[in-house]
């Protein structure tokens, strides 16, 4: 009779505490549900990442996380992703007015660098996660062309030792040299065309940032500084 009673226990408290995991877990669904009817788009992210958002945002150190419960969200996060990215894409255009983003597929977004023509890929802007995933091959060139006055060097000297190997070609008239002279010209152009974008970006993120060190460190503030904006 002791052990039926001990197992009717183990079976009523294995009942309660599967009622209050699923309980939790509607509980949650509703509140993400009223928070996205809403509009809410603090709270929704506050739901996605409880301890990140305690921790930056209102700056409570050792904040629990509740990973549990987000973890139902992935299955519609690209969804998700799209209908909070028009106040996040409005909040980046007025701090980063260079950047500018195209979506490739649901709520995926490009980061490009300025409307000129031929304007750089970037990277991706993680809407979920309020960051940008910056493509370090393209940050590495800005980053160079911006801190390192020999990279610019390096550039004007290829361009002149080029236009040199294509005067000497022409000064000597000779056929077989003419596929030469069209890839150098071709290479020249590429160059310049290359020092021409890396110039733009240059100038914006002077204009805006003053240093390129500056414009990283604004990045990576991008979740607290968004955030707090509500």
């Amino acid at each position: 009779m002791a052990k039926e009673t001990d197992v009717r226990a183990t079976s009523d408290n294995q009942i309660h505490l599967l009622k209050n995991l699923i309980d939790s877990k509607v509980t949650y669904l509703l509140t993400m549900n009223k928070a996205i009817a809403d509009h809410d788009d603090a709270l929704i992210y506050e739901l996605l990442d409880s301890a990140r958002y305690n921790e930056q945002v209102r700056q409570w150190p050792h904040a629990d996380p509740n990973n549990f419960l987000s973890s139902m969200t992935e299955t519609f996060q690209p969804d998700l992703a799209a209908f909070l990215s028009a106040k996040l894409i409005d909040f980046i255009h007025e701090n980063f007015p260079f950047l500018i983003f195209k979506e490739i597929k649901t709520g995926v977004f490009e980061i490009v660098f300025g409307t000129w023509p031929s304007a750089r890929t970037f990277g991706l802007l993680d809407i979920i996660r309020v960051a940008f995933i910056f493509n370090d091959s393209e940050m590495n060139q800005l980053k160079a062309f911006m801190d390192d006055p020999q990279t610019s060097k390096e550039q004007d000297l290829q361009i002149t030792e080029l236009h040199q190997a294509n005067k000497i070609y022409a000064e000597k008239g000779l056929a077989s040299v003419k596929k030469d002279i069209d890839n150098n010209k071709l290479e020249i152009i590429q160059l310049e065309k290359n020092r021409a974008i890396l110039q733009l970006e240059c100038e914006q993120i002077e204009k805006y940032f003053g240093s390129f060190q500056h414009f990283v460190d604004q990045a990576d503030h991008l979740y607290t500084d968004y955030l707090t904006s509500f």
